[in-house]
């Protein structure tokens, strides 16, 4: 299995939808999982890394397709949108039906080349997962960019925090070596913290599967016994899967 390997940009981001599905399942056999993919469909990211984000939302919805936990369930709905001077919604999570009908529409995107106005994405696919999904379910949103918008993009910054106020996961996905030369704008898009929650399709960062714990910690809590003389005190719960109970 994938689990306890360095894993690629799908396994990875697979993973971690998986893991906060399940820190939100308060005691549930059944965690409910929304994602939006938000491509760049712009003359910023090019045709060519238009169909490499084709490629990898592919591969990100089928790996998040096949990973399982023992005794416990995640059901999962996707979206798509693609964005440019304007914003095309290509597949709602009210007209989920399976993996095969989401691919089948992802598959037939074209590129649409124009100006790049990523707030309206960002707003777009926040009315998405706030009207067409359930409020005790993970809503996550994929956002790959070039951090570059054109001029008259009203507050990209401000939109992204407004979508974070509902709950949304924020992933920010570079495209090339432009985005990193933006990684402030894609660190205050993302949410936190920005090193599990900034990517790269181009350069990414590997962790083991079962490092996606880092990213659900919250504050550290009071210290605990101490262990017997000449033991030493651990303090991971993972599971045997390689994902981590909190």
């Amino acid at each position: 299995g994938v689990f306890g390997h360095k894993l690629f940009p799908h396994q990875l981001f697979a993973c971690r939808v998986v893991a906060l599905a399940q820190a939100g399942k308060h005691n549930s056999a059944v965690g409910l999982a929304n994602v939006a993919f938000i491509l760049d469909s712009s003359e910023s990211a090019t045709i060519s890394l238009f169909e490499k984000q084709k490629t990898f939302v592919l591969s990100f919805s089928t790996r998040l397709a096949m990973l399982q936990v023992p005794s416990w369930t995640m059901k999962v709905r996707m979206a798509a949108l693609q964005y440019s001077s304007t914003v095309s919604i290509e597949h709602r999570f009210s007209a989920w039906k399976d993996l095969d009908y989401f691919h089948g529409q992802v598959s037939t995107m074209n590129y649409i080349g124009h100006g790049t106005y990523t707030t309206y994405a960002i707003t777009n696919a926040s009315q998405l997962l706030v009207h067409e999904t359930s409020k005790d379910s993970v809503r996550v949103a994929v956002l790959m960019t070039e951090g570059v918008d054109h001029p008259r993009n009203p507050d990209v910054i401000a939109a992204a925090v407004e979508a974070k106020g509902h709950g949304i996961k924020f992933f920010a996905i570079g495209l090339s070596d432009i985005a990193q030369q933006n990684n402030a704008k894609l660190r205050a898009i993302a949410s936190t913290p920005a090193q599990q929650f900034v990517q790269s399709i181009k350069h990414p960062r590997l962790y083991p599967c079962s490092d996606i714990g880092f990213m659900l910690q919250g504050p550290e809590g009071p210290p605990g016994p101490q262990g017997p003389k000449g033991a030493q005190v651990g303090v991971a719960t993972s599971l045997s899967s390689g994902f981590v109970l909190y």
